[in-house]
């Protein structure tokens, strides 16, 4: 498949004889699902028939056309047909970038894309299916987004690459079937004369017609024909193919050849040129100057197009070009034509490079030797000739092309000699492979395999079908030629008439499957394709390639020992031939063969790689790598079988193996191992521990040929890897007795330790006796226990790598295998050890019998493990076998809860165990239960513990009798003293334990068994009297006796349980209950019971408390009788009770011998009679639902026994009687609620509620009070409660005159919890009486609370405001002179609002604002309701404030607007004239002078009145309602400013916060006085705070003068900082310094305006932004004293003196005009640098910023001075520049003295080229200093220069331009230039080779060189050059370790490759001598000097 030559592919350089073979690889990128298709029959064009058929037909057709004109199809050549029919019926085109690729399917084009080989799609374009699918053209576009399908009709559809259709283009004309409208040529051309249209695409059809369209893309995607052209007057019988050249603009035209005489070569073959044009005629054909167009006639005659039709060319087919290809440089066309014929051609001079003829092609008649094979196609080899011609070329690079024939073979051909480059053979494909150009080292080729279907069989052919087999054989069995040729006319006249006479006969379709694929070739190295060849397991052929490239045979092995089995075979075929140690060991370690023998095998190979003689020779490094065996010499001859001499004894052998062991061991240190060494030996040990893991499975698989068989290669791979403790502890979970057997004993060392905790991994439910070989037994040793040792043995005897010394080498620290057992389960960490212990074995057997227990609920299993350590003489486990035989009782016999754990019964007390035994038992087998379960279980218990069993047996009983004396009742019948066999054998116990059952049941129904139980136990006198007998029998008559009484209750329906008669015979409290209870009971028996049964009850009582509840006496039994009568709810019971009772105090029974028979005796005393019946009466009232109730009357009756109503009987009754008034009051309530009811006013309150008008009948609530008993016993307090009540019902009516009466009574009472609401009557408005409201509101004063005081105050005010407006009426005279009165209702509104806003304005505030308020009423047409009702209102100043802004600017505004606009400034000091005399020059107002009359009240501004109400109001509310007085002030005091100065002083020191005169100093103009004042203004206030006065005197601070208290203040205030001041201090002293800062800034201000600089003076006091740029920009100055005033400003004004400093160092450097030496004396002199180096980082920024761009690069000096500031003040470290500042004064001082004219800035500019800034300036004289400081500079890229460098643009510069000293004048001849270049030829050592190649390639190659120096020259200096590399290569020249250092990162280039360079330069000069180029140099043809060759 490829040659196995080493060469590269396709090496440009090789000259002709010497092309190197191309080592390639194929791979098949994507093969389509196979296709099948039905082929008709009787359709074969070959052959005979074909042709005659064809030359009939189309004579026929010609014949057809010019008689009849009949419409045709265009007659393509025969040739072109014939190719066209052979090629596959699918494209493959692949776009010019080699990225996409479209493939041509039958109904649609798939696009693919490189990035995955092709192998998916990424777009589909659908398109028609096409009957002639051959025809079909496909193109990319030039930018590769459009394809173009052209179908065989000539229809053109364009998509974009996801598939989508853009549009359609259809031809002009053109009849169906018509070839020639087919696509010939589908060219995209790109389109730049306008932006609309994104290309043009030319379709050139057969017929020779061109038609060009532009096409859009994109939104408007269309398009429109641009032009029409024909061929066919060059081409009369159409074009072929076409192609275009983009780089001339060349459309390259193929067709037919012709003979015409005169023609060009190319003209004559059918080829030619055309030029592209952008306007008409569009194409121009290009010719050479002797050639001449061919010409065709118009019209042609008949005859003589019969004659050209019939007799040209007769015996032979017209030639012509059927594809054409042009090389990836455009330089060279290929083409291939009808006759198999391969031409090469020039461009653009379409010169013909080759010729080969099809016979004179190398391989044209090879056909593929598979044919042979095949019996389907040997058929082809009959036909062979149809196969030779070529069907497909293009190019594989510019010097060879890719061929592909008809017969599937495939070649890469030189254009030279046309010599296979793929070797010795052609690469064979299918028939008509697709080719396309070569990308990125291959190509891609499409081939379609066919294959025929399965033959029928002839049962299967229908009649009149011919089989398939004879139509096959066709022509060789059919008739006479004569019937033959009649055939083919007949065919001929069937296709041109389609008569069906001439139709030939039907033949059955054949059906063919179809197989494309698409495959690549591509050029590979030796070591990609060995790569490959082993992936492909071609083994061979991989040797063979490793033979011949020296690659590494290793690979080959490597694969095929892991593609084979492990066996004896492979070992010693595969992995014995490989070399590498690391990678043998590595497969002898990680490989698991599938069989014992191998893995046995691969280990002891493994153990022999790994032997002594390996470790010594990796230690004297004689090894390589390589695996070495014992005594091995060459391994690679010797199988590692062989080693061993053969017939030598076993035991001399191994004696000869110790010794020689021994011999090799001494001469190892283990102590000096290498790391490899140490590898080896860590290999060595592993595979021993598989060599053990191994014998150890087999032991565990059992005998060999059963361990043969079970052999688990996974199995084995992971347990021979994995932990043997994990082993061990899977093993034992999965129950494996046998294995683990196994391990202890070819592994105890690792595994015996942990015994125990391995046997607790078994799972629990497995059975102990399973394992019992397992289980540690004991044994008696010297009178004392010992565990019996685990018998090991071994596998093997000990290697010399497992000894101690080289274990600690190779492993110092082993992990602990154990660790995860532990981890898992620490509970077992106690259990390891090496020697077990007797007591650790006893713990271990309890421990796992309750895990078994525990985890598997399985009794019998930890029953047995305890079992079995009993057995094995294990002690200490008699205890827990109980616990677990009780368990197993329990589980397996009593049918017990199954979730009871061992640990829950161990937990247990022997009660709860023997109720556990008994619960389950049903009540027939209680007894036999009892004797198989409980009795052996007392004996147990008794056996632990004496005497347990009484007590447990004594236990349950009475617990059983708590709840059911029936099982109890079963022991005592089985207990009896006359049965032989008892449960209880001891008498005394029996009568014990009987007793404690009775006692201790707690039910109610066991009375029966209580006394079967008595009949149990013995009579007195039975058996052995002792006191103990004796006591019990007393004990038992006493239980007859509570019986009894059981028995009594029991009678009457009250059922009690024994214990309770006997727990209550001795406590009268409990006796008492339970007679209540009883005689309760009774009394609820329905239907009721009568006298007689009430009169046994009493009986019974009587007989209980004599028999047993003698704690009670009678008395007491008489007092429950009567009171469970009285509570019966009868009246006869009621009357009963009457009997038993004393009614009254009087009626106290006499003493009995006095009494009347026959009557009941009084039993019940009278103090207990009344108790009684108040108990019962309230009873029957609680439970009463209303005053009709039954019960009611009932309770009325039980308080009707007791005659003489006491005091509690009498208010027992009155309460029944206000349940009746409070019904009439229509209260709706429980009387149970009333009894309840702790507060009782709220009862009143309910009936007020209810009946909201009876606060009339205040005699019926007081009585209803009364009877309530509210208040308790004092009427005073119930008096003025109700009263109260009644005020507040009747207020809420507003009626005010029963709420007086009411009010009257209650102040005449003095009741003093009234005052609320008599001050809420004296608040009404609705009450007109004012002198009683007065009253009223005198005595809610007199009586309220102090916190009411105040509000009671306000109201009152209120209350006095009203009354003097009524009494007041005053008259108000206006400018109109209309009067203004106050109406009544003024006295309403005022209430109201005072009411709801406590402390609102009096009337005494009208007076002195009458004046204002009317001014505003003018102003504003307010009525005078709506005055009095604002002056009324308490917020009404509130809603006033806004007025103070809209109303600016009006007559009330205020007094000091008049004349203030004169003054508006405040450059005066406004005053009163009346301290006129005593301000310096004032400001007075004259106009506020007015004194008309004595009482004159002067004119108030709103402001003012605003501001005294305010006060007024807040005075009121005692400052809980603040006047917001701020703003008020404030407009007062920016009114009073420009006027009077001194009270706008006093309005603005009356503020609230004195921070709020800001806003006032801010609104004035700044003059000297408002600034004065402002200061003024906080000075008096930081005194005032720090030396406050009294307020009843006048400080003296206000008398001081003003100028002293400010600089006082002002001095105090700078004397300490703000910090020692208080919090609110310190904003004023910060306002202080701000206004004398001002004061100072506006004196400033006129200094500055003073030096007339423009300074505006305002904008310099008020804006700080302007004030500093202005002390900046006076500091640009020369001027001393404005240099001085800026620093003296900057001062003032914390301007930064780095900042001015700064500022006058940029003015010197840039606009001072001053010299570089004036500014370093004046920096100087002015100390600037001191100050600016404080500041490093700004400092290089602004001269970064400002001062370099302003430094010319020129100006040496300056630049110098401007690096030395940044040094001087330590910016070096500063930004990230890549030369420093010390650096660029060490280069400015040098270039100043070598380079004066160098432009410095140029030099270090990161953007530009510094070599180009140095050019300039380089001559002989400086270039050795500037050589020494280019290391110094960076380039573009960050590297420093190198001096290689300099010296290369010089040399250029030397040579061409000449130097004064070296090269004196510019050269003009040749051997000047010689001259100049030996000149520059001294230097070249100093060049790197990559820079030697740059300077001789300038002076050789360069355009100046061909137009200046001659070939001859240029080869001179060529030869010269390749002299001097070669003389630096032999003796290199002694560097630097900096010019190594600088060569070695500028240039990877070496003098070798410099010299490679050079001699292909020489070369290539040595061509241009050739006479063909010569001639082309020196020709002045036209077309010649188009040619552009490389010089």
């Amino acid at each position: 498949m490829a040659a196995s030559e080493s060469a590269p592919a396709g090496n440009p350089g090789t000259a002709e004889g010497e092309e190197e073979t191309i080592l390639y690889d194929l791979l098949v990128n994507t093969e389509w699902p196979p296709e099948t298709e039905v082929q008709p029959r009787g359709t074969r064009k070959h052959g005979a028939s074909f042709i005659i058929t064809k030359a009939i037909r189309d004579r026929l057709l010609f014949l057809r056309q010019y008689i009849w004109y009949s419409p045709a199809p265009f007659l393509l050549p025969d040739g072109l047909v014939r190719l066209v029919n052979k090629q596959i019926n699918w494209h493959l085109v692949l776009a010019s970038n080699g990225k996409l690729l479209a493939a041509v399917q039958d109904q649609c084009v798939e696009i693919r894309s490189a990035k995955d080989d092709f192998t998916s799609i990424i777009g589909k374009c659908q398109v028609p299916k096409d009957p002639k699918p051959q025809w079909r053209r496909v193109a990319w576009s030039y930018d590769c987004t459009l394809l173009a399908y052209a179908e065989s009709t000539g229809t053109v559809r364009v998509f974009d690459l996801m598939g989508s259709e853009l549009f359609v283009i259809t031809p002009a004309s053109g009849s169906a079937g018509d070839l020639g409208c087919a696509v010939a040529g589908l060219i995209f051309l790109e389109y730049e004369a306008s932006a609309q249209w994104s290309a043009e695409l030319l379709v050139i059809s057969y017929r020779g017609e061109l038609r060009s369209y532009l096409v859009s893309v994109g939104t408007n995607q269309s398009y429109q024909e641009s032009h029409c052209f024909s061929f066919s007057s060059h081409y009369p019988h159409g074009i072929n193919t076409a192609v275009y050249h983009p780089g001339h603009r060349l459309l390259l035209v193929g067709g037919c050849e012709t003979a015409e005489v005169g023609l060009s070569k190319a003209a004559s073959c059918g080829l030619s040129a055309w030029r592209v044009l952008s306007g008409s005629p569009y194409y121009k054909q290009v010719t050479n100057g002797g050639d001449r167009v061919p010409a065709v006639p118009k019209t042609l005659g008949l005859l003589r197009m019969l004659s050209v039709k019939f007799y040209s060319r007769q015996g032979q087919e017209q030639d012509g070009i059927f594809k054409m290809s042009l090389s990836p440089d455009g330089t060279l066309l290929a083409a291939i034509h009808f006759s198999g014929k391969l031409s090469i051609w020039a461009i653009p001079s379409l010169k013909q490079q080759g010729e080969w003829n099809q016979n004179e092609q190398p391989g044209y008649d090879d056909l593929n030797p598979n044919w042979r094979l095949s019996p389907e196609k040997r058929k082809k080899i009959k036909d062979k000739e149809s196969f030779y011609p070529l069907i497909d070329v293009n190019w594989w690079m510019d010097s060879a092309v890719t061929l592909a024939r008809c017969s599937g073979a495939l070649t890469v051909s030189s254009v030279k000699t046309l010599k296979n480059l793929l070797g010795k053979s052609c690469e064979w494909f299918e028939p008509s492979p697709q080719v396309t150009a070569t990308h990125d080292g291959g190509f891609l080729s499409l081939e379609c395999e066919i294959k025929l279907a399965p033959k029928r069989s002839r049962l299967e052919t229908r009649g009149g079908e011919e089989d398939e087999g004879e139509e096959d054989s066709g022509s060789d069995h059919e008739g006479s030629a004569k019937a033959r040729y009649f055939g083919y006319i007949k065919q001929g006249l069937y296709l041109v008439t389609e008569m069906e006479r001439f139709a030939p006969p039907r033949t059955r379709p054949r059906t063919i499957t179809k197989n494309y694929r698409l495959v690549s070739l591509r050029s590979t190295s030796p070591e990609e394709l060995y790569q490959r060849k082993i992936e492909s397991e071609e083994y061979e052929e991989a040797l063979s390639l490793a033979q011949t490239y020296g690659l590494d045979t290793d690979l080959v092995y490597q694969r095929q020992w892991r593609k084979s089995a492990v066996n004896i075979a492979s070992i010693q075929n595969y992995l014995s031939k490989i070399k590498k140690r690391s990678w043998v060991l590595h497969e002898c370690l990680e490989r698991v063969p599938e069989t014992v023998d191998a893995a046995k095998e691969l280990l002891q190979y493994g153990l022999k790689g790994t032997d002594l003689e390996a470790l010594l020779a990796i230690g004297q490094g004689a090894d390589d790598g390589r695996f070495i065996l014992p005594g091995e010499t060459d391994i690679d001859g010797v199988s590692y079988e062989d080693l061993a001499p053969p017939g030598e004894e076993p035991a001399k052998k191994r004696e000869k193996e110790l010794r020689k062991t021994r011999e090799l061991l001494q001469l190892v240190d283990f102590s000096k191992l290498t790391l490899e060494q140490k590898e080896l030996c860590r290999c060595r040990l592993k595979l021993l521990t598989y060599l053990d893991r191994l014998a150890t499975y087999e032991e565990i698989l059992g005998v060999p040929h059963a361990s043969e068989q079970r052999y688990d290669a996974e199995f084995f791979k992971k347990f021979r890897n994995q932990n043997i403790v994990l082993s061990a502890r899977t093993y034992a979970r999965e129950s494996n007795v046998q294995a683990l057997e196994i391990l202890f004993t070819y592994h105890g060392s690792d595994l015996l330790p942990h015994r125990l905790a391995l046997l607790s991994n078994f799972p629990e439910t497995t059975s102990p006796h399973e394992y019992s070989v397992l289980l540690p037994e004991a044994c008696c040793s010297d009178d004392s226990l010992m565990i019996i040792p685990w018998h090991e043995r071994k596998h093997r005897d000990k290697d010399w790598c497992e000894g101690m010394e080289c274990r600690k080498v190779v492993e110092p620290s082993l992990p602990d295998e154990s660790e995860f057992l532990y981890a898992a389960q620490p509970e077992l960490l106690p259990y390891r050890t090496c020697r077990l212990a007797v007591g650790k074995v006893t713990d271990w057997y309890q421990a796992r019998a309750e895990e078994i227990e525990h985890y598997a609920r399985q009794v019998d299993c930890a029953l047995s493990l305890i079992r079995l350590g009993m057995e094995r003489n294990i002690p200490g486990l008699l205890a827990l076998c109980d616990n677990l035989v009780t368990l197993e009782a329990l589980v397996y016999e009593a049918g017990c809860d199954l979730t009871l754990t061992l640990k829950e019964l161990q937990q247990m007390k022997d009660i709860e165990k023997l109720r556990l035994l008994m619960n389950s038992c049903s009540e027939d087998k209680y007894v036999t239960s009892a004797y198989q379960w409980m009795v052996p279980f007392l004996h147990r218990c008794e056996k632990q513990s004496p005497g347990a069993a009484n007590a447990l047996l004594k236990e349950y009983l009475v617990t059983l009798a708590k709840a059911d004396l029936k099982f109890p009742l079963k022991i005592f019948q089985h207990s009896k003293p006359d049965l032989q066999q008892k449960i209880i054998p001891d008498q005394d116990q029996l009568m014990a334990v009987a007793l404690d059952c009775i006692y201790n049941c707690e039910r109610n129904d066991q009375l029966s068994l209580c006394y079967d139980i008595l009949e149990c136990l013995p009579q007195r006198g039975y058996g052995h009297k002792t006191e103990v007998t004796t006591a019990l029998h007393d004990m038992v008559d006493q239980l007859e006796h509570i019986l009894s009484v059981s028995e009594i209750l029991e009678k009457h329906g009250l059922e009690k349980p024994i214990s309770f008669v006997k727990n209550t015979q001795s406590s009268s409290e409990e006796a008492r209950k339970l007679m209540v209870r009883l005689t309760r009971h009774t009394g609820r028996k329905q239907p009721p019971v009568g006298e007689s049964h009430w009169r046994m009850l009493l009986q019974d009582m009587l007989t209980m408390q004599q028999n047993v509840y003698t704690c009670l006496d009678a008395d007491a039994c008489y007092e429950i009788f009567t009171e469970s009568l009285l509570c019966s709810s009868r009246l006869e019971n009621i009357h009963l009770a009457g009997q038993m009772m004393h009614g009254s105090a009087c009626s106290i029974n006499p003493p009995a011998s006095g009494a009347q028979k026959g009557k009941t005796q009084c039993r019940v005393s009278y103090e207990k009679s009344i108790d009684l019946v108040l108990a019962a009466s309230r009873e029957y009232f609680n439970s009463s639902t209303s005053l009709s109730d039954s019960c009611m009357g009932l309770a009325r009756c039980c308080l009707q026994l007791i005659t003489d109503r006491p005091a509690a009987v009498e208010e027992e009754l009155d309460l029944i009687q206000a349940l009746g008034c409070l019904e009439e009051f229509g209260v709706k309530i429980l009387p149970l609620q009333v009894r309840l009811c702790s507060d009782r006013i709220g009862l009143i309150k309910e009936c007020i509620s209810q009946s909201p008008t009876c606060y009339r009948q205040s005699a019926k609530l007081l009585g209803l009070a009364e009877l309530l008993r509210v208040s308790g016993e004092d009427p005073e307090e119930r008096r003025g409660q109700v009263l109260i009540l009644l005020v507040e019902q009747a207020l809420r009516f507003h009626d005010y005159k029963a709420a007086s009466v009411h009010c009257q009574e209650l102040m005449a009472t003095g009741y003093s919890k009234s005052w609320d609401v008599c001050s809420q009557l004296g608040q009404a408005e609705g009450y007109q009486d004012l002198a009683a409201r007065q009253e009223l509101m005198a005595f809610a004063l007199t009586h309220c609370p102090p916190g009411s005081i105040q509000l009671l105050l306000a109201a009152s005010s209120s209350l006095q405001t009203e009354i003097l407006y009524q009494r007041v009426n005053f008259q108000i005279h206006p400018e109109g002179g209309a009067s203004i009165s106050v109406p009544p209702l003024v006295s309403k509104a005022l209430q109201e609002d005072e009411v709801s806003v406590p402390g609102s304005n009096s009337a005494d505030l009208l007076h002195w604002t009458t004046a204002t308020t009317m001014k505003v009423l003018s102003n504003t047409t307010t009525t005078t309701r709506a005055v009095l009702q604002a002056v009324s209102d308490g917020q009404w100043w509130k809603k006033s404030l806004t007025y103070l802004r809209p109303l600016q600017g009006q007559e009330f505004g205020g007094a000091y607007q008049i004349g203030t606009l004169a003054n508006e400034g405040l450059e005066k000091q406004g005053c009163h004239p009346f301290y006129e005399s005593v301000i310096a020059n004032p400001y007075v107002v004259e106009s506020q002078v007015t004194y008309d009359a004595y009482q004159h009240v002067p004119v108030e501004s709103f402001a003012e009145v605003l501001l005294r109400t305010g006060k007024l109001a807040e005075t009121k509310t005692e400052g809980e309602e603040v006047f917001p007085a701020t703003e008020v002030l404030l407009k007062l005091a920016s009114d009073a400013l420009p006027s009077d100065m001194t009270l706008a002083l006093a309005y603005l020191l009356a503020l609230p916060q004195v921070l709020d005169a800001n806003k006032c100093f801010e609104k004035q103009s700044h003059s000297a006085v408002s600034l004065q004042l402002a200061a003024y203004y906080y000075s008096l206030q930081i005194y005032a705070r720090l030396a406050p006065c009294f307020v009843d005197k006048c400080h003296p601070l206000y008398r001081a003068d003003p100028k002293e208290l400010i600089k006082m203040v002002t001095r105090h205030v700078s004397l300490y900082g703000h910090e020692a001041w208080p919090e609110d201090l310190v904003p004023l002293t910060r306002q202080l310094h701000y206004y004398n800062e001002r004061l100072l800034d506006f004196t400033q201000a006129q200094v500055l305006q003073g030096l007339r600089k423009g300074v505006d003076v305002q904008r310099f006091t008020a804006d700080d932004q302007y004030k500093r740029e202005t002390i900046l920009g006076l500091a640009e100055t020369l001027e001393e004293n404005v240099y001085s005033i800026a620093l003296s400003l900057a001062q003032r004004y914390s301007v930064s003196r780095w900042e001015v400093f700064m500022t006058h160092l940029e003015f010197l450097f840039t606009d001072s005009g001053l010299s570089t030496v004036e500014i370093e004396n004046r920096a100087q002199s002015l100390h600037l640098f001191e100050t600016l180096k404080t500041d490093p980082e700004a400092f290089h920024k602004h001269m970064i910023k400002y001062i370099y761009p302003t430094i010319g690069g020129f100006d040496h000096e300056r630049l110098l001075y401007y690096f030395t500031l940044l040094e001087s003040c330590g910016c070096a470290d500063l930004g990230t520049y890549a030369i420093k500042p010390e650096t660029h004064i060490r280069l400015l001082k040098k270039f100043k003295v070598v380079a004066s004219g160098l432009n410095y800035k140029k030099l270090t500019d990161e953007n530009t080229n510094p070599l180009e800034a140095l050019e300039p300036v380089l001559s002989s004289q400086n270039i050795l200093s500037i050589s020494k400081l280019v290391p110094k500079i960076p380039e573009k890229d960050g590297r420093m220069l190198s001096p290689s460098s300099l010296y290369t643009i010089w040399l250029q510069k030397l040579f061409w331009t000449g130097d004064p000293h070296l090269i004196k004048q510019v050269p003009a001849s040749c051997p000047e230039w010689l001259q100049a270049y030996d000149v520059c030829a001294k230097y070249f050592d100093r060049l790197c080779p990559g820079d030697l190649i740059t300077v001789v390639d300038a002076v050789t190659f360069s355009p100046k060189a061909v137009t200046k120096l001659s070939v001859e020259t240029r080869k001179e200096m060529t030869g010269k050059a390749v002299k001097a590399v070669k003389h630096f290569i032999e003796k290199p020249r002694k560097r630097s370790s900096e010019e190594d250092v600088q060569e070695a990162t500028d240039s990877k280039t070496t003098y070798t490759d410099a010299l490679d360079h050079l001699e292909k330069s020489l070369a290539h000069l040595e061509t241009l001598n050739h006479s063909f180029i010569v001639s082309l140099r020196t020709s002045e043809q036209e077309t010649l000097a188009e040619i552009q060759l490389p010089l």
